[in-house]
């Protein structure tokens, strides 16, 4: 039976329907949803010779934050508010949508088929893929 679902949310169409098809679900066996934003994190880049590092990659600021909130805000407002989490974590998308399952013990993942990432489009197909390897649970990927 499924009491608890994960659903990874980046704000793209896809990952959108995803959300809709976790609330039907969560309405038929009235479980619980956890929304999951995945910000990535900053990259550090050795430069070799000078034996110094440069980060790389996208620096979060408040407003951005503040951003995927609202639109976490937007994507919960259709679903029943007694059983919507929000929640907002920085890492790698697939080990962190991973390990956040385990975490709250979700009995099912549910994500796009494609979403995007703050610096553009991004084929999520290699994150669910991933997903689905090492969730060590039950994966819809919605198209």
């Amino acid at each position: 039976m499924i009491h608890h679902i994960l659903v990874g949310i980046d704000g793209s169409a896809s990952s959108r329907k995803a959300a809709l098809f976790a609330h039907d679900l969560a309405q038929q066996t009235q479980s619980r949803i956890t929304l999951l934003f995945v910000l990535e994190p900053p990259r550090v880049l050795p430069l070799g010779f000078l034996d110094s590092e440069i980060i790389a990659g996208p620096q979060r600021s408040p407003e951005e934050l503040e951003a995927v909130r609202r639109m976490l805000d937007e994507v919960a407002a259709d679903l029943p508010k007694a059983q919507v989490d929000k929640v907002v974590e920085i890492g790698r998308p697939a080990d962190t949508i991973v390990s956040m399952a385990a975490k709250l013990s979700a009995d099912l993942i549910v994500m796009g088929a494609r979403g995007l990432n703050p610096g553009g489009k991004w084929l999520l197909g290699s994150v669910s893929d991933r997903v689905v390897q090492h969730a060590g649970r039950p994966v819809t990927v919605v198209h």
